[in-house]
């Protein structure tokens, strides 16, 4: 008679080997290894691969942590936005230098702006026990995630934004930075002077628009709210608002496009429309580029140092975690920013 195969003990847990990781991460067993023994030099997109197909293979807490959580093995996490976005891989380098310095991994993870991502990453970096984040978050006051960053009692910075409970706010001087930029534009004879920026709702757009309704109204001059272009950094939107406020009846004579992924919209746009700068209107934008650099004429720009900023937030996140400290209040830090003047803006009398 035929004797059967005696079937595995259903208590029995299934080895998850070093190569089914390699392949579920679409990397090397080698990159695995580096990422898994901390070795300095590892692609923060590789790490993340790696760490994301533990999770997805389904080892259990104390097994993820005897293999990933070595005494070796520091880890930060960086949630932000947009990949996109040129600043945040100046703000990455920036603080990958000062956390390298003491054994550090720094992950970066994109969220899109979309609040149910930025709950879903923070959760992962939550399983993957990391020393700290540094976090950019589309809405300051998303009741569901700032439950989720403080229901985690983890040292924490805030990139570019301000919440409602005791954190560290670490952002560039927004607002002097667009009160400068306005009055050089208020200098040349401007009344009517559109801002185009995203982050509605966040410290960075709530500076710029306090920035830009102080000048006005120190200038005698009441804001027109139909110049306000708040809801996005994307291209698309630098297009489609640029194209609305030059086809007002009364048009801004002036332009404020800031935000680096805004600017090849906005410049979109005016081609389409058959208008130049400074001739048509005047342009200023934020987040200095490539771009405004290259372009003929050169763009004027209000511009502060992203890579200081990722500098900025990594020393002060070490702080915390060295010194096993948490601010009592919220702090808020600046960096300054400065009005680079060039060809794009003429005076209108």
């Amino acid at each position: 008679m035929a004797r059967t195969k005696k079937p595995a003990s259903p208590s029995t847990p299934t080895r998850v080997t070093v190569q089914e990781v390699a392949e579920r991460a679409g990397v090397s067993i080698g990159s695995v290894s580096r990422v898994i023994n901390n070795v300095p030099g590892v692609r923060a997109d590789i790490a993340q691969k790696v760490l994301a197909a533990v999770d997805e293979l389904g080892w259990s807490p104390n097994i993820a942590a005897q293999n990933l959580r070595t005494p070796s093995l520091r880890m930060v996490g960086f949630i932000f936005s947009d990949i996109r976005n040129s600043l945040y891989s100046s703000m990455t380098k920036g603080a990958e230098e000062i956390l390298s310095t003491k054994g550090y991994l720094l992950v970066t993870a994109s969220s899109d702006g979309i609040p149910e991502r930025e709950i879903a990453l923070i959760d992962f970096f939550k399983r993957r026990r990391a020393d700290g984040m540094i976090l950019t978050i589309q809405d300051e006051n998303n009741s569901d995630v700032l439950s989720a960053i403080s229901n985690w009692d983890i040292p924490h910075v805030m990139m570019e934004r301000e919440i409602p409970m005791n954190s560290v706010s670490i952002g560039a001087d927004h607002f002097r930075g667009t009160r400068h930029a306005v009055e050089y534009l208020l200098g040349l004879g401007h009344k009517r002077i559109a801002l185009i920026t995203g982050g509605r709702g966040t410290r960075v757009a709530r500076d710029r628009v306090r920035a830009l309704e102080d000048a006005l109204k120190a200038a005698g001059l009441e804001p027109d709210p139909a110049l306000f272009c708040l809801d996005s950094f994307s291209a698309d939107y630098g297009l489609s608002q640029t194209q609305r406020l030059m086809n007002l009846k009364h048009p801004p004579t002036a332009l404020l496009s800031m935000g680096a992924r805004l600017l090849p919209g906005v410049l979109e746009a005016l081609q389409l429309l058959g208008k130049t700068f400074p001739g048509d209107v005047s342009l200023i934008c934020g987040n200095d580029s490539d771009i405004a650099r290259i372009m003929s004429p050169q763009i004027t720009a209000v511009r502060y140092d992203a890579l200081a900023l990722g500098r900025m937030a990594a020393a002060n996140l070490l702080e915390q975690i060295e010194n096993r400290t948490r601010p009592d209040k919220p702090v808020r830090i600046e960096i300054p920013t400065e009005l680079v003047l060039r060809q794009s803006c003429k005076a209108v009398w």
